[in-house]
């Protein structure tokens, strides 16, 4: 159902769910987000998410995610695959902000399961059914930990039915639910792409085709030469990238996304640690352990 899909069907590669900068008077800080843009489109990545959790999306006006979406738009080539984080937990908004990422020429969408409703799965599929309606490519996003919902394979299978829905971003890290997946729905009807940095060696191999990833916003490289040796079967040294990333991704999350990976972009000079409210910054102690780590990595 609902086949017209305005959006390209496939998701390859890596991904980088970029952070949004704020300057020092809590505005979006367009010259820091074009450093961030040349950094992920020298680095050769696949694409770039906008506005997803890692750019703050929760408290960002719809005038200003379309600001965001025309601003990085403008400044990637055609190379670049583009998601626009849309998803919210009222359908008829996030219908609302998906038209208006396509009427800014993005087609490919990340849409959350709707948190704090806690809808059934009937509830899921009318959901992502009114969304479908819009012809954008719908990257479903499953992150229980943050929403209260975990797609069931079971509901998952029946989703299947909605054709725009062309990938899924499984964010729990756990092979065993990827594996219900796959057994439920097999390897050619989405791309499973992975949301949880630690693991993402181990979803390839099992047919995941990429990741959509938060430590590749500070060093992308590492990211695109970890997850280009897992696609071509180079799992041995792909898996030695993924665990000297180790102490890099546990700094990532030793507070809650963004407030690292912000930060950790702040000490290196490319934007400012300006979080919006309710989040803050870091605790002293904290930016100490990260700026240390991120030494090690010579980022700093």
């Amino acid at each position: 159902m609902i086949t017209k899909i305005s959006g390209g069907k496939n998701m390859k590669g890596t991904y980088t769910a970029i952070v949004t900068p704020f300057d020092r008077t809590g505005n979006i800080d367009f010259n820091a987000l074009e450093t961030i843009i040349s950094l992920q489109v020298d680095a050769g990545v696949s694409g770039l998410v906008i506005c997803g959790t890692t750019g703050e999306a929760a408290t960002l006006s719809i005038e200003e995610k379309v600001s965001l979406f025309e601003f990085v738009k403008s400044h990637c080539g055609e190379e670049i695959d583009l998601v626009a984080g849309t998803g919210t937990n009222n359908t008829a908004e996030t219908v609302k902000q998906t038209k208006a990422a396509m009427d800014t020429g993005i087609n490919k969408v990340l849409i959350v399961t709707p948190y704090y409703n806690k809808p059934s799965c009937a509830g899921l599929f009318r959901h992502y059914s009114e969304v479908a309606r819009t012809g954008a490519g719908i990257v479903l996003y499953n992150v229980p930990g943050r929403t209260g919902i975990n797609v069931s394979p079971e509901c998952l299978e029946k989703l299947a039915d909605i054709e725009n829905i062309i990938a899924v971003k499984e964010a729990t890290g756990d092979m065993g639910r990827l594996s219900a997946y796959i057994d439920a729905v097999g390897t050619e009807r989405f791309d499973f792409m992975s949301g949880d940095d630690f693991t993402v060696v181990p979803f390839i191999s099992m047919g995941g085709k990429g990741v959509i990833s938060v430590f590749t916003n500070i060093l992308p490289e590492l990211g695109v030469a970890m997850v280009d040796s897992a696609l071509s079967g180079k799992f041995n040294k792909a898996a030695d990238i993924q665990v000297s990333l180790n102490k890099l991704n546990n700094a990532m999350f030793m507070e809650p996304n963004p407030l690292p990976v912000k930060t950790a972009l702040s000490l290196m000079k490319i934007c400012e640690d300006q979080f919006r409210a309710p989040l803050d910054r870091m605790e002293k102690e904290n930016i100490i352990r990260l700026s240390d780590i991120l030494k090690d990595y010579s980022l700093i």
